[in-house]
Order: C-alpha cells, then sequence, then structure tokens
C-alpha cells in the first residue's frame, strides 16, 4: 500500500515540473490570440495601436521564456529518470548477481 502512495505522489511531483510550460504556454496562446484579433479591430483604438507596436517583442519575449521553461522542465525531468534508473539498478538483485559473475 505505501508504495502505491510513493507512487502516486512521484507521479504529482512529476506532474508539477511540466505546469509552468503549461502555463507559459497558455499565455503565449492567448497573446496570439490578441494579436489576431487586433488586427480585425479598428486600428485607431489605443489598445490595438499598442499591439502593433510591441506585440513583435512580447511574442519574441513571450517565446524565450517558453523556451527556457520548458528546456528546464525537460532537464529536471531527465535527471529525475536517471536518478530513478540508477536507483533501481543499484537495488535490483538481478543486477546485483551479474556484477558478481563478473
Amino acid at each position: 500500500m505505501t508504495s502505491e502512495h510513493e507512487s502516486t505522489d512521484e507521479v504529482k511531483r512529476d506532474r508539477l515540473t511540466f505546469y509552468p510550460v503549461i502555463v507559459v504556454s497558455a499565455i503565449f496562446c492567448i497573446s496570439i490570440f490578441i494579436v489576431i484579433a487586433a488586427t480585425f479591430g479598428d486600428q485607431l483604438n489605443p489598445a490595438n495601436r499598442w499591439i502593433n507596436r510591441n506585440a513583435n517583442s512580447v511574442l519574441i519575449i513571450e517565446t524565450v521564456v517558453l523556451v527556457i521553461v520548458t528546456l528546464g522542465a525537460m532537464t529536471i525531468d531527465r535527471v529525475r529518470t536517471l536518478k530513478k534508473l540508477s536507483q533501481t539498478k543499484s537495488s535490483s538483485p538481478v543486477a546485483q548477481e551479474s556484477s558478481d559473475v563478473d
């Protein structure tokens, strides 16, 4: 029972790693929708003028942040995976027997 509980805690922790990616991706998508909607709106509207002036900068910054957050999450996930694999190898009896045979 405890191993099942521990595994669900690990899954929740692993999912938490990618939540920032989801949030940044959602903000990025919303920004793109706003830029698209602004092209169909009144071009003399102050909000549309601001979007037309600053949309490229905002999207570039959001893209850089998205790449950084994504690479960070993937790196954290890979480190955790390798750590789990090394713990599994060192604790499995088959691995110990094969090292004894060599």
